[in-house]
């Protein structure tokens, strides 16, 4: 008797694990600005400004490739410490991985500029354990290239 694909097996994906990962830019960014008014009291304006850049990322010791996006947020005025270095978010449905970083607002002004020179290379991060499905970045570093 076929099954359907609906009863068919879903892969098994690795658990989510501490330690050092790798990841490579796998296409194209897109760069967002905007503004939103914050109620208050007092009402403030604030703005957002913020990358996404499609990523592969792979686990310690290459165990997996997961799909995935990197949002990286320059501060604003309301947030303007950071705790960690980010964080890393499973999809609930799907075998992707959201990886969102923290950055100063010089560190942003340097990657929108190596970004548009396309100089970006691969990254790295340090993942501490998680929760359920969000982990937290203890360390990341990009290198650019020049000539």
């Amino acid at each position: 008797m076929k099954r359907s694909p609906k009863h068919a097996r879903r892969p098994q994906l690795p658990a989510i694990v501490p330690g050092d990962w790798r990841g490579e830019i796998a296409g194209s960014c897109s760069v967002n600005f905007g503004q939103a008014v914050q109620d208050g009291p007092p009402r403030q304006s604030v703005e957002f400004t913020y990358i996404i850049l499609p990523v592969l990322l792979t686990m310690p010791e290459g165990r997996f490739t997961w799909p995935g996006v990197v949002m990286i947020m320059a501060p604003t005025p309301l947030k303007t410490d950071c705790e960690d270095a980010g964080s890393l978010f499973k999809a609930p449905n799907l075998p992707s991985l959201s990886l969102a970083l923290d950055v100063t607002r010089a560190q942003f002004s340097d990657l929108l500029r190596m970004l548009e020179a396309k100089r970006l290379r691969d990254f790295h991060f340090t993942l501490e354990a998680g929760e359920e499905d969000a982990w937290t970045v203890r360390s990341w570093g990009i290198g650019a290239s020049f000539g």
